[in-house]
């Protein structure tokens, strides 16, 4: 499609054009989209919502991920614009998901430490324990694996973790997107006893997985 080979040569206007193929998928959930290369074709794929979506996000969607394909380092205005949409989602979506133990959870955090002013994401149950937590801007939905269930403690330190996503979001630096920004830390940290929060996060960890690593993000 015209847009994916505007944005092609925009980002390597010093490159030849490779056959590019754009196909809009129904597997995909919410707006996320994924690039394979083979030889010298490049094919993408969307999801359909993005059907409907102007060629000037595309656009900046298809460089984003060339730019992860091909690991360089550029930035242009449609990929500015690309960010700004899918920071934006989380502000119209209609929760569609929910776990009765989580939702709890998010009720307790958001009166506790956000006034109750957060607006409900969607609430799934991860299947890990490297990854605790995860927000997922494009869909507004936070995974939480499921080892937290038995911790009520802990869940709502990850919720907390996770809807601190949810509210200061993502900023781009150079190349770079920054998701846990200084002010994102100062406000991780005001959480009631975060440090021994951790602590017991990776003891539980080390008990599950045999002292392998975590991640909250």
């Amino acid at each position: 499609m015209r847009f994916a080979d505007e944005a092609f040569l925009e980002l390597f206007p010093e490159k030849k054009l490779p056959f590019i193929s754009v196909e809009y998928s129904g597997r995909f959930n919410s707006f996320n989209a994924n690039v394979v290369k083979k030889n010298n074709s490049l094919f993408f794929k969307l999801s359909k919502n993005w059907r409907s979506v102007s060629s000037e996000i595309k656009k900046g969607l298809v460089q984003e991920l060339l730019t992860k394909l091909f690991k360089v380092k550029k930035r242009t205005l449609n990929m500015d614009l690309y960010d700004s949409f899918i920071k934006k989602l989380s502000d119209f979506s209609v929760p569609s998901r929910s776990h009765p133990v989580l939702e709890e959870s998010f009720n307790r955090v958001n009166l506790a430490c956000f006034s109750n002013s957060l607006s409900r994401p969607n609430l799934k149950l991860g299947r890990g324990v490297n990854r605790l937590g995860f927000y997922d801007y494009a869909s507004d939905t936070i995974s939480i694996s499921r080892i937290l269930l038995d911790y009520p403690d802990l869940l709502d330190y990850v919720m907390f973790h996770e809807l601190l996503h949810k509210v200061h979001k993502f900023r781009v630096s150079g190349s770079r997107h920054i998701h846990h920004s200084k002010e994102f830390r100062d406000a991780e940290k005001s959480y009631p006893n975060a440090a021994l929060l951790e602590k017991k996060l990776g003891k539980l960890v080390s008990e599950s997985k045999r002292k392998r690593p975590f991640s909250l993000f």
